[in-house]
């Protein structure tokens, strides 16, 4: 709780008006590559549905063979509550000569928004581990070098190289060609291409994506060659994450096939009272969300060291 003594400063004449209290923030990010909605329930469920695969050849007169379709398995997400606030005395609010001990709604405001970032951060570190998001074909980290195909063919597929590539040409083209023979959980090929790029703060990362995606010929390499990236993919939408603790992972996307969640069960709240014998004022603010993810098949990545 603030009292009088913990803002002293701010009840005497002599101090700057324009003292920081803030800087400027980045724009939100989480909106750019997430798929973000509202929900009425406390939970999200996800399956899927394997259909028959082919025909099979018969000989004349001879009995079809029937084949059931496939559901596969549940997969649920949770919601969480998020909550956080502060108390100042009554007498701390009105002693302030700057108006700057009682911006409860500016600093909660931000404290909440900063929360839905660093949460879907988190997934995106996540991503590569599958301690808290799995895919619910295989149980395996959504992406992944080898998700197991659910169908009468089986077989593996690959959403991660096999050797983790640093942003770049190699890089880049490393993870395209996943993306040419991407499969159902037939094992039959799909078309599909990602059209976002995200990426974090290491050092050269923001210059290597411009270069790859602004530059007609390949950039670092002294050829006139065509770059060949932009052939395949185009120019995507380019996102920085600056909220994940990775630094070197980036990610492909399809917005098409992009199948992870920000579900918002109650949308960030603003309270505030006083107490009635301290003259304490109580302000607060309160969101409950879930982050989810259920098919795999719409990202893809590489987390270099």
């Amino acid at each position: 709780m603030q009292v009088l003594g913990d803002f002293s400063p701010l009840f005497r004449p002599g101090l700057r008006r324009d003292f920081r209290d803030s800087y400027q923030d980045f724009e939100p990010e989480y909106t750019s590559f997430m798929n973000v909605s509202t929900t009425g329930e406390p939970e999200m469920r996800g399956t899927y549905i394997i259909g028959l695969n082919r025909l099979q050849e018969r000989f004349d007169g001879e009995p079809i063979t029937y084949d059931d379709p496939k559901l596969g398995n549940i997969s649920v997400g949770v919601v969480k509550e998020f909550a956080g606030g502060f108390m100042l005395t009554r007498r701390t609010v009105e002693e302030d000569k700057y108006g700057k001990a009682n911006q409860g709604a500016k600093w909660l405001a931000r404290a909440a928004r900063l929360t839905y970032e660093y949460r879907v951060g988190a997934f995106l570190d996540d991503i590569f581990t599958g301690t808290y998001f799995k895919s619910m074909q295989d149980n395996l980290a959504l992406i992944h070098t080898a998700h197991v195909l659910q169908g009468n063919a089986g077989g593996t597929v690959a959403n991660r190289p096999s050797t983790d590539v640093q942003l770049s040409v190699a890089g880049i083209t490393a993870i395209l060609d996943l993306w040419t023979v991407l499969k159902d959980e037939n094992g039959d090929p799909i078309k599909a291409s990602p059209d976002t790029l995200i990426y974090g703060t290491a050092p050269g990362d923001e210059s290597t994506a411009l270069a790859i995606w602004n530059s007609t010929l390949e950039p670092f390499t002294a050829d006139n060659t065509d770059n060949v990236i932009r052939r395949r993919m185009g120019k995507p939408k380019i996102i920085q994450s600056h909220y994940k603790a990775n630094p070197k992972s980036y990610f492909l996307v399809s917005s098409q096939l992009n199948d992870a969640h920000v579900a918002v069960r109650r949308p960030v709240e603003f309270d505030d009272t006083y107490d009635f014998d301290t003259d304490v004022m109580k302000n607060k603010s309160t969101t409950v969300f879930m982050i989810v993810a259920f098919d795999w098949r719409g990202w893809s990545g590489s987390s270099p060291t």
